[in-house]
């Protein structure tokens, strides 16, 4: 935890929040009210914190229809205090986990970004690849487990007040209207610390697609990978069909995982062409 409350994390944060500032938590606070806030609460939050006595307050849980009209989402939007805490976490822990990762996975990492994912891509093809596997996880930030994510952090992770932060934060809930709703499953979307953790759960995949010898790039959940031939495409996708669910226990949609030339891909917006199979 002192490695997260040091000033300069945040003071990172803050500026995090202040250049996205978004709506407010159950509290009502605004990104303007804060400072004021910070400088009278802020040392006794501090201290709660390092002694394991901060109650986190549950997220404002506003409904949002998903991109393409499939369907509708959660969000989860918490407090002003929180804005500032959980960025202050993932910046704090990061650098215990990020030497770690795989060099093909390119989103919410400091110094990588979507073009270095569409960069890695381009490097397979220069060397024969021609066919891309698509592999969409089914709904991954609604269905990942709180627990799973807790443990994924403890495996670099001995401080108490972090880990124990990290259980209440899903004992916390969030607020449907009047009524709090506990979070069972997922990570609320619009909440400054759930794409870092997702992070550490999709490395966990990109980890075992590296140990299969697999050419691929990943983005925060989205994945490209690539083959040689359309057989060796197949061949990648019934690979990922037996990974994912076992032991990785993570759930793909069949639907929406296809095999074709590069060249008819669009990954992050950027698209290969000139490719033949």
């Amino acid at each position: 935890m002192a490695r997260v409350l040091t000033p300069e994390n945040l003071g990172r944060a803050w500026h995090q929040v202040k250049a996205n500032p978004g709506a407010p938590g159950v509290e009502g606070m605004t990104v303007e009210d804060f400072p004021v806030f910070a400088q009278e609460h802020g040392p006794s939050i501090r201290q709660a914190l390092r002694d394991e006595t901060y109650p986190p307050a549950p997220v404002r849980r506003p409904e949002s229809p998903q991109r393409h009209g499939q369907g509708k989402r959660w969000l989860g939007m918490p407090t002003g205090v929180e804005r500032v805490i959980q960025p202050a976490l993932a910046q704090g822990l990061g650098p215990l986990f990020d030497p770690d990762f795989s060099t093909a996975s390119c989103g919410f990492r400091p110094g990588r970004s979507a073009p270095h994912a569409v960069k890695q891509i381009q490097g397979y093809l220069k060397t024969g690849a021609k066919v891309a596997v698509d592999r969409d996880l089914a709904k991954f930030f609604d269905r990942v487990t709180p627990d799973a994510l807790r443990a994924r952090v403890a495996r670099k992770v001995r401080d108490k007040a972090v880990l124990r932060l990290m259980g209440q934060y899903r004992r916390a809930g969030g607020l449907v209207g009047e009524d709090r709703q506990p979070t069972a499953t997922g990570v609320p979307h619009g909440s400054p610390l759930s794409p870092w953790l997702s992070t550490l759960r999709l490395e966990d995949v990109a980890q075992e697609l590296e140990r299969r010898g697999h050419q691929f790039a990943r983005y925060g959940d989205d994945f490209l990978l690539v083959g040689k031939s359309p057989r060796a495409g197949e061949r990648v996708k019934a690979s990922l069909t037996r990974v994912l669910p076992q032991p990785l226990k993570l759930e793909s949609k069949e639907s929406k995982s296809t095999v074709g030339p590069t060249k008819a891909w669009v990954f992050l917006g950027f698209t290969f062409p000139g490719t033949r199979i």
